[in-house]
């Protein structure tokens, strides 16, 4: 068994899965440089890889980086919600929500909370 956990830590690759990006157009007046930027920051995941990579996010906690926090990234005209949830092996993952500045903070936190308590759980049965 420790064989194969040493393996699984060696191959692993991080990895972006990405739904919904169409629901940003519904909000495109929201996003004050236009849609275009935020779809072209979100097409090249390494930037949100590297985003979520330095957001202080644990297993537990679910963190926001606002407008101005994310302008390295393109993405000044969004906020994130980002929270942790562990992966096989007890390895945190992190799923997240990306819209514009005015999102509703609130719902999106706890919905991020929710799911990343759902996705705990179910993976630590298996």
């Amino acid at each position: 068994m420790a064989t194969l956990i040493e393996q699984v830590a060696a191959n692993r690759q991080d990895r972006l899965v990405m739904a919904g990006a169409a629901n940003l157009a519904k909000s495109e007046q929201d996003f004050s440089g236009g849609l275009f930027p935020v779809l072209e920051a979100i097409e090249e995941q390494v930037t949100l890889l590297r985003l979520f990579g330095e957001m202080q996010v644990d297993d537990i906690a679910v963190a926001a980086s606002i407008g101005v926090e994310n302008a390295e990234y393109g993405l000044d005209a969004t906020s994130i919600v980002a929270g942790g949830y562990l992966a096989g092996g007890g390895e945190v993952a992190r799923l997240g929500v990306l819209g514009p500045t005015r999102m509703d903070y609130g719902t999106n936190m706890a919905a991020v909370r929710a799911v990343a308590r759902y996705l705990s759980k179910l993976l630590g049965e298996h």
